[in-house]
C-alpha cells in the first residue's frame, strides 16, 4: 500500500471529505488530492499532524510499501530525506502548505508559521491554530497588524483626551459659577467680592483637575471608586409582633432609608472633595504623563 492510499483510507474511515481535511490542515483540497494520488507527499510536520488527526502513530501512518516510481527522480532540492527509526522516507516539500495571505503554495524554505489564538466564550476555552505564510507575507501581516493597533490606540487616546478635558472643563465651570453665586449670596457682607472670586476660581480648578485625573485613568480614579464605594450598613431592628411593633418597624426602616441615603450622599461628596483636592495637586504631573504616553488608560 502506498502512502497516498494509506492516507486516503484513513480519511475515509474518519468520515471526512478532501475539503474537510483541507480545512483542518489549512491547505487546498487539490493538495490533499495530490497526497492521496502519490503525486506529492506531506512534510514531516504535516505527517505528525495527520497522525494526530487520524488517531494513529507516525509509524502506522508510514507503514506502507513504497512503489518504485516510474517517473524521473526529482531534483535533490525538491526532496528531503528523513530517517525515522531506521526507515528512510522521502518527503516532498513542494506545495505542502498554502499561504493564508496570498493563497499560493509555499515552496520549501519559505515557510513561516504564526499561531492564532481564538478567544473562547460562554464557557468554551480559547483555541490555538497554526497559520502558514510566506516569509514576506508574514512580515506584511505583522506590519498591517501593528498599524491597525496603532490606529486603534490613537483613536482611543483621542477619545480619552476629549472626554477628560470636556467633562473636566464643564464640571469646573459649573463649580466656579455655583460657588461664586453661593459666596456672593450667602456670604453677602461677610466675604468680600475679590475673596469670593478667588475662592470660586480655586474650587472650579479643583473640580476640573479632579474630573480630568479621574477620567484619564490616573491613581485618583482608584481613590474615588474606593472611597465612593464605602458601604454603610444599618443595624437590625428588634420589634414586638403586635400593631405597635409593626408601626415601629416601618417607621425605623423609613428612617434608616433616609439616613442611608444622606450618608451615601455624604460619602460620595467626600470622595469628590478628596479627588478634587488630590487632582488640584497632581494635575500637572498627570497631564505631563498622559501627554508623554499618549493617554494609555481611561476610567471609562
Amino acid at each position: 500500500m502506498t502512502l497516498g492510499k494509506n492516507l486516503k483510507d484513513r480519511r475515509i474511515k474518519m468520515g471526512m471529505t478532501q475539503k474537510d481535511l483541507a480545512d483542518k490542515m489549512n491547505v487546498t483540497f487539490q493538495t490533499i488530492s495530490k497526497w492521496e494520488n502519490d503525486e506529492n507527499e506531506p512534510d514531516l510536520a504535516t505527517l505528525k499532524k495527520l497522525a494526530s488527526l487520524y488517531g494513529c502513530s507516525l509509524d502506522e501512518l508510514l507503514d506502507f510499501e513504497a512503489e518504485t516510481p516510474q517517473e524521473e527522480t526529482p531534483a535533490p532540492q525538491q526532496v528531503v530525506e528523513r530517517v525515522i527509526e531506521k526507515e528512510a522516507v522521502i518527503i516532498h516539500q513542494k506545495e505542502a502548505h498554502v499561504c493564508a495571505r496570498c493563497h499560493r503554495d509555499i515552496e520549501e524554505g519559505d515557510l513561516e508559521i504564526d499561531t492564532v489564538v481564538t478567544p473562547g466564550g460562554r464557557g468554551r476555552p480559547s483555541t490555538e491554530r497554526d497559520v502558514y505564510y510566506h516569509k514576506a507575507c508574514l512580515e506584511q501581516v505583522k506590519a498591517e497588524k501593528a498599524a491597525r493597533l496603532a490606529k486603534e490606540r490613537a483613536i482611543a487616546a483621542s477619545k480619552t483626551k476629549r472626554t477628560s478635558f470636556g467633562w473636566g472643563i464643564a464640571g469646573g465651570v459649573v463649580a466656579l459659577v455655583g460657588s461664586l453665586l453661593a459666596m456672593l449670596l450667602a456670604g453677602k457682607g461677610v466675604i468680600p467680592v475679590p475673596g469670593a472670586i478667588a475662592g470660586s476660581i480655586a474650587i472650579g480648578y479643583a473640580i476640573f483637575a479632579g474630573l480630568y485625573c479621574v477620567l484619564s485613568g490616573s491613581y485618583i480614579a482608584d481613590v474615588f471608586t474606593t472611597v465612593a464605594g464605602w458601604s454603610i450598613r444599618m443595624p437590625g431592628v428588634i420589634f414586638s409582633l403586635d400593631l405597635d411593633g409593626i408601626f415601629f418597624l416601618i417607621f425605623v426602616k423609613i428612617l434608616f432609608a433616609f439616613l442611608s441615603f444622606f450618608l451615601t450622599v455624604a460619602v460620595v461628596a467626600f470622595a469628590v472633595a478628596l479627588s478634587a483636592f488630590l487632582g488640584a495637586l497632581s494635575f500637572p504631573f498627570v497631564l505631563a504623563y498622559n501627554v508623554k504616553n499618549n493617554y494609555p488608560e481611561s476610567f471609562l
